[in-house]
């Protein structure tokens, strides 16, 4: 690609993505409960943090290793917040319900038993697409089984995973920006109450967590070498299988493979090098659990929902889960009759909304996915928790100090937005040169209009959250950079 079409290419994504995040950042802000105070606390977060930065930066001037300073800073820091997500996890322990107790119950069978009940058959004959996840927290139960109860096993390896990603994360942003801005973008980690609030909730929304940090650090690794792209498909590939969205950063990784400044022999080499080995191992993981003895994938046809419900989910109400659709879709049987089902019930909602009506829901849909800081997980917290914790009160809608948790949390969660659009900013600012953070970018704004059509929930953006941290690192970075070419012009 000639450098003219490169920087036109990035220009428009730029500046259109950072318009659409524009308006999503003050929907974000004015959907709020006491937006004045929110917005205050923003502001002073943001203060706290670019003091931070600046006193880390003088530091750093002092060092005389400074790279194995920052490592073992960020050790320690990885620990401590390890030790907290245990904690919290453990005290905010809760019986598996919805979709998260059939998986959960799943595997508890196939620990012990071997094979699915037949609840648990048409289950997964349903959702195949939560068998292989099933297999995973099975294989975990097995092997570690009779240490501790089976609901403390599955916070153990969501804790596990989450300090996984997390490390993930510290290494993506020390390649791209070095040891000090990493472990500044750990301390933000560090202090999201979401993560230790949703260590109590072991499913794909953080079970994917480590595979989105940890492939996009392989992504930086094909630099050295080309062949990073196979491991970079296959962590893609297996998380893919975890948690459906991640299907967009594939699509992100192609993206930015072809506006680099190669030959097209080799964008096309990459390309293939990260897709091949994709498309196989997501056919694998397919195909691999239906054959196991603990399946019986014969009723597969009569009970599986097609993609169709979820678009059908994502044009009612805001968006989320619907007991009516539900119940629409499984009252008919067979694959094509629950398709054609859903496709005519989502023809009827796209008439009856017309233009403007369409607008609004999209607008709705938006709210409630990007304008909750707590990513729904004092809904799933208060469901049969297994006993009462003092964090109850901070982290439960009718907990007495649950307006501090709100208010703390939606103001990160609007400097969170706010570092996204900065970093768009700094590309559409800057010299529209392709970069590194253009994949992230290109893969968070593909999450929105993703969720934006399917069904959503605020939840499902956890596993994004270290990439929009590092987004925002680098929009504040960018833009000191920046700041002072303006004034050289004048």
């Amino acid at each position: 690609m000639s450098a003219k079409i490169q920087k036109i290419c990035v220009g428009l994504f730029s500046g259109g993505a950072a318009l659409v995040w524009l308006r999503i950042c003050y929907m974000a802000a004015v959907s709020l409960n006491e937006t004045k105070k929110i917005v205050l606390l923003a502001l002073g977060l943001l203060a706290v943090f670019l003091l931070l930065t600046f006193l880390t930066e003088k530091l750093s001037g002092r060092l005389k290793n400074e790279k194995r300073f920052w490592r073992g800073a960020s050790l320690t820091l990885l620990l401590l917040m390890a030790a907290g997500l245990l904690y919290c996890g453990l005290q905010l322990r809760v019986y598996p319900g919805w979709d998260f107790g059939s998986v959960y119950q799943g595997a508890v069978e196939i620990a012990e038993d071997g094979a699915f009940s037949e609840s648990s058959n048409w289950y997964f004959t349903t959702y195949p697409n939560n068998v292989a996840v099933c297999m995973f927290l099975a294989v975990f139960f097995k092997i570690f089984g009779g240490l501790c109860s089976y609901i403390t096993l599955g916070v153990l390896l969501n804790v596990g995973l989450i300090v996984l990603g997390i490390a993930f994360l510290f290494l993506l942003a020390e390649q791209l920006y070095g040891g000090r801005l990493a472990w500044l973008a750990l301390v933000v980690c560090a202090c999201f109450l979401p993560f230790y609030m949703h260590a109590a909730i072991f499913y794909t929304d953080t079970f994917a967590l480590p595979f989105v940090t940890g492939c996009f650090l392989s992504y930086q690794l094909r630099k050295k070498d080309a062949r990073f792209l196979l491991l970079t498909a296959a962590v893609l590939a297996v998380g893919y299988k975890v948690k459906g969205s991640l299907g967009v950063i594939l699509i992100a990784l192609l993206i930015h493979i072809w506006l680099g400044k190669e030959e097209a022999a080799e964008r096309m080499k990459k390309s293939l090098l990260l897709l091949i080995p994709f498309l196989a191992l997501v056919g694998a993981l397919t195909v691999i659990p239906q054959k196991m003895p603990f399946f019986d994938a014969t009723d597969s046809y009569q009970n599986e929902f097609p993609v169709e419900h979820w678009l059908a989910l994502g044009l009612t109400g805001v968006g989320g889960y619907d007991a009516n659709v539900y119940w629409m879709t499984a009252s008919v049987e067979g694959k094509a009759e629950k398709q054609e089902t859903d496709r005519t019930y989502i023809k009827e909602k796209l008439e009856e909304y017309g233009n403007e009506g369409l607008r609004q829901h999209l607008d709705s849909k938006i709210v409630f996915t990007w304008g909750d800081g707590v990513y729904f997980a004092p809904e799933k917290l208060k469901r049969d928790p297994l006993r009462e914790s003092r964090l109850h009160s901070r982290f439960l809608y009718d907990g007495a100090d649950y307006a501090k948790t709100y208010r703390y949390c939606n103001a990160v969660q609007l400097l969170l937005l706010g570092g996204i659009l900065l970093s768009l900013l700094v590309n559409f600012f800057g010299k529209c040169e392709t970069r590194e953070i253009q994949a992230m970018q290109i893969a968070v704004f593909g999450l929105f209009l993703f969720l934006l059509i399917w069904e959503t929930r605020s939840r499902y953006l956890v596993n994004f959250v270290p990439i929009f941290i590092l987004l925002g690192i680098d929009g504040i970075q960018g833009i000191r950079f920046l700041l002072p070419v303006k004034k050289a012009g004048k």
